[in-house]
């Protein structure tokens, strides 16, 4: 039997070793730039061996995703994709075959067989993604997500990746990107196709997932109020919001967060390492690295911003966060945590109510939605409605490509067509 000492010790020292590799990280973080590099991953991609230029390699028919660019109001170029719905595709197919040249990339999108296909459309809609942290466009789980939103009739997605992540340009000093750069980029596609491609709001929502969450809610609260204090003072402004901008057909966030240093406190990088759980016993170590954050991703405050000027205004807004409970990276009490509030400043209002489902542990008990948890508070005409869904399984990148956020989508684009035929909130053109 060999001696335990040794193996003791060998442990000892391995666990010591991993502890001071930890610590040189948070320690480096402290930096800026390793901050930023660490927190957004952008030079982390399949660049190297996939060629985002080409839509076929990452599982579309020839011609239904058209590569784009896009000038941002401070002079980046955004790499883009225009994804056709599959019945508009069909409906159009030998046209855009012969029409599409493997690998090309066009200067903005207008005047594209894909953009007069979608201006001709009187029911066309549009859903626009912003994706999480790491990666490009078509990495990982994200070309499912646009293969999801696709199958839903009439429903286009237009998706880009942020400065500095994939081909996109990071001219712009500190030449990394920033809180108020990535912001920058959703207001200018968001602009682009309100302006440029004459599309209401009202027929668009918006899907965020992960970081993107963060970045769905800023652009939101800027169309509502570009002068809010939730935004950064140094955004650099588009042209003046359309007066016909009457708010989104919603807005769903998967996998959500109330703010960067909240998120911290229970993140794993890959679902397995944390970063400053460890340290919950040493909150003066704890609280100096939180102070030195640099980007702080407030969604929180920004989204009740939004839910309080839509009421002064009387407008509609459908929010819906949804979380996946098996979620390694971000825990989805995150997402709990974030709708407890909003719930409370919506059931401040005049005529609004709420509703809470929730599973037992052994099962038991069914829920109408979410297989584990469904919260709800709407007012009495259901324009002005925010709920939580929590399913069982997903993860954290899976599930946005999930039909729970086909639904959702689905039932904000219904909801908008339900007041129009009731003669509220119609599509000014």
């Amino acid at each position: 039997m060999p001696a335990l000492k040794p193996i003791f010790v060998k442990a000892y020292w391995a666990l010591a070793g991993l502890g001071m590799i930890w610590a040189a990280f948070l320690i480096a973080l402290i930096n800026p730039t390793i901050q930023r590099h660490a927190l957004y991953a952008h030079k982390i991609n399949t660049n190297y061996w996939h060629n985002v230029s080409n839509p076929e390699e990452f599982g579309f028919a020839k011609g239904q995703v058209q590569p784009f660019w896009l000038d941002t109001t401070d002079n980046e170029r955004l790499f883009c994709w225009h994804v056709l719905p599959l019945d508009v595709y069909l409906q159009n197919e030998d046209q855009l075959v012969m029409s599409t040249t493997t690998g090309e990339v066009v200067d903005k999108l207008k005047g594209t067989a894909g953009e007069k296909l979608l201006r001709v459309d009187p029911e066309a809609r549009i859903v626009v993604n912003f994706h999480g942290n790491a990666g490009h466009l078509g990495q990982g789980w994200r070309p499912s997500t646009y293969r999801s939103i696709s199958g839903i009739p009439h429903t286009h997605l237009l998706t880009c990746d942020y400065r500095g992540f994939g081909l996109s340009t990071l001219n712009n000093k500190p030449h990394l990107p920033t809180e108020t750069g990535l912001i920058t980029d959703a207001v200018s596609l968001l602009s682009y196709i309100e302006t440029d491609l004459n599309h209401p709001s009202t027929r668009t929502v918006l899907l965020g997932q992960s970081l993107g969450t963060a970045v769905t809610a800023a652009s939101a609260l800027y169309f509502a109020n570009p002068s809010s204090p939730d935004l950064p003072s140094d955004l650099v402004h588009v042209s003046p919001i359309p007066k016909s901008h009457a708010g989104f057909a919603g807005i769903v966030l998967v996998a959500p967060f109330r703010d960067l240093a909240t998120l911290l406190e229970t993140y794993k990088i890959g679902g397995f390492v944390p970063i400053l759980r460890p340290l919950r016993g040493y909150t003066r170590i704890a609280n100096f690295l939180l102070s030195r954050i640099v980007d702080h991703w407030p969604t929180l405050p920004r989204l009740r911003s939004l839910v309080t000027l839509t009421a002064a205004l009387k407008t509609p807004i459908r929010l819906t966060l949804l979380h996946a409970r098996n979620d390694q990276d971000i825990d989805f009490r995150q997402s709990e945590a974030l709708f407890q509030p909003l719930q409370s400043t919506m059931l401040g209002e005049e005529g609004v109510s709420a509703r809470e489902e929730r599973r037992s542990i052994h099962g038991g008990d069914r829920v109408k939605r979410g297989a584990f948890a469904f919260k709800r508070v709407e007012d009495a005409r259901g324009e002005r409605v925010c709920e939580l869904e929590i399913v069982r399984f997903g993860g954290h990148n899976e599930v946005v490509g999930w039909t729970q956020v086909s639904l959702a989508v689905r039932r904000a684009f219904e909801a908008v067509e339900a007041r129009t035929e009731r003669g509220v909130g119609l599509d000014v053109e």
